[in-house]
């Protein structure tokens, strides 16, 4: 069920149409990156930070949800009824194949999110099991420090009290 289409592209048009938008907004050739050019508030405040029990209630809205209907069930007046299924079924030769493939691409999207957010997930546990791991060696490394400026601190207090005898016996 896959059909191809092609498009001519008027690259002459476009170009046109950036520029005008460009006048409309009044943007300056002065304005060399991206950093100078203003953003609408709400692109900045949604790309601001990542967000994962939105991400999880999308994924699951979608595993419910992600099935089109071909027919809602029909209530109320018997004759409007019949004349709704009357019209299903001259139509659903035409609309099948539609929600067919919209159920298929629904149900492609919904895989794909469901693979990105366990990649995230595993991402996550992978890397907090590696800072577990570090904390650990630091911690280790930092016990051994301890234990060896003890030692040094002991060292130091018998080589100062055999100065200091010393120094008592001159």
């Amino acid at each position: 069920m896959e059909k191809q289409t092609t498009a001519t592209v008027d690259v002459t048009k476009i170009m046109e149409e950036i520029r005008a938008e460009i006048q409309e907004k009044d943007y300056h050739s002065e304005m060399l990156s991206f950093a100078d050019v203003p953003l609408e508030s709400d692109f900045e405040t949604a790309a601001e930070r990542f967000d994962t029990d939105l991400l999880h209630r999308s994924v699951q809205y979608m595993n419910a949800n992600h099935t089109v209907q071909l027919e809602r069930p029909l209530s109320g007046n018997p004759i409007r009824m019949l004349w709704n299924r009357l019209v299903r079924r001259i139509v659903r030769f035409y609309v099948a194949p539609y929600v067919e493939q919209q159920n298929e691409l629904n149900a492609a999207a919904t895989q794909a999110q469901t693979q990105i957010e366990r990649y995230i997930q595993e991402s996550r546990m992978h890397s907090t099991k590696a800072f577990l791991e570090r904390i650990e060696v630091l911690e280790l490394q930092q016990k051994n420090a301890k234990l060896m400026m003890q030692q040094q601190q002991a060292q130091i207090a018998a080589l100062q009290e055999k100065l200091s005898s010393k120094e008592g016996q001159s």
